[in-house]
């Protein structure tokens, strides 16, 4: 029997990326695509109110005040991980895969056909793994152009062979944002949901007894997340000071900040003063722009994949009612609306 698998984000991104995170996945065969709205999104309803396989979770105060006894959590992470919990309990589907709307699956095989082929013992499969990359003399014309690094096998540490020594610190991974993966997990196992993976269940109660149980789980073979964490330069550099804001007022309130890896402590502190230059962006771009040097290095290293996505021709095919802009400056005059005091606090043109 065929089993069936759907996709859960929480998402609160442009229309463009959305439609283009959905079609990408009903295009894979998922079963459904549940996204919850961090925030109202009234063009996200417009879209897919008609879709069959497309469900919107509008996650305000009533849905908080069902969720969490608490309320609304403050941090993303929070509210991401209440989700799960949220969707996983009700879903119908044998496996969910929880990402991000710039993660889009890239399967060696039919999904449906991996998820087959495994034991009934096999609690979830991780999928590693590849992030967008712009190579040295290509000017993209969509968001989504470019090729794909892989992080560097557990014990490596090719970053300075790889970047030089300036920016091997924010790039140790090889890869600018995380190497974990995300999961596709089986409905009903007993477990802790958390973003890259789930957990075993936290140790009982004294008194009670511990069944000592264990998550059974493998990479998903020959298969890859592409991440487009820099879907412009500009994004990421958004991305990267609204976290040190973040940070700062925490900080400022006499709490403590959450830990970070070093080499995103890094980014930060290299965007924050990139501010101070007359081209921030052009400056933080490197963290994504190889050099004809970085991706030699990577090829020699087996460290470059081409994973031949294009989800915006996709979303057009699946939405073609929707009048849909791509290109990387659509995208950048969206940013700059959205996120205009992020970029006046930090001085940025």
């Amino acid at each position: 029997m065929r089993p069936t698998w759907m996709v859960q984000a929480t998402v609160n991104e442009p229309l463009e990326l959305l439609a283009a995170f959905a079609a990408h996945h009903l295009d894979l065969g998922a079963d459904l695509v549940h996204l919850y709205l961090d925030h109202p999104h009234p063009q996200a309803h417009a879209a897919f109110k008609d879709h069959p396989r497309v469900r919107l979770t509008d996650c305000d105060a009533s849905y908080w005040a069902q969720v969490v006894p608490r309320g609304r959590p403050p941090g993303l992470p929070g509210r991401q991980q209440a989700n799960y919990r949220h969707v996983y309990d009700g879903m119908q589907q044998d496996w969910v895969l929880f990402c991000d709307a710039d993660e889009y699956l890239a399967p060696s095989d039919e999904v449906a056909a991996l998820l087959a082929r495994q034991p009934a013992r096999m609690d979830y499969l991780r999928i590693a793994v590849a992030e967008k990359v712009l190579p040295p003399d290509l000017q993209p014309a969509t968001v989504f152009e470019g090729t794909f690094r892989t992080g560097q096998p557990k014990g490596a540490d090719y970053a300075p062979e790889i970047y030089g020594p300036d920016l091997a610190p924010m790039l140790e991974r090889v890869v600018a944002a995380h190497d974990v993966g995300k999961s596709i997990v089986r409905r009903g196992v007993p477990c802790t949901l958390r973003t890259h993976m789930p957990l075993p269940m936290p140790p009982p109660a004294p008194g009670q007894i511990d069944t000592g149980a264990k998550l059974t789980w493998a990479w998903m073979p020959g298969s890859y997340l592409a991440h487009f964490d820099a879907l412009t330069p500009l994004y990421y550099l958004v991305k990267l000071l609204a976290r040190h804001l973040v940070n700062k007022a925490i900080l400022d309130s006499g709490r403590r900040a959450g830990q970070r890896h070093p080499s995103r402590e890094e980014q930060m502190a290299f965007a924050v003063a990139a501010c101070a230059q007359q081209d921030p962006v052009g400056a933080t771009e490197v963290l994504h722009r190889l050099t004809p040097r970085s991706m030699a290095a990577l090829q020699r290293r087996g460290l470059l994949v081409d994973l031949n996505l294009a989800p915006d021709r996709t979303a057009r095919r699946f939405f073609p009612e929707l009048a849909l802009d791509f290109t990387p400056e659509a995208f950048d005059r969206a940013l700059r609306i959205k996120h205009a005091a992020t970029l006046a606090a930090m001085d940025v043109a």
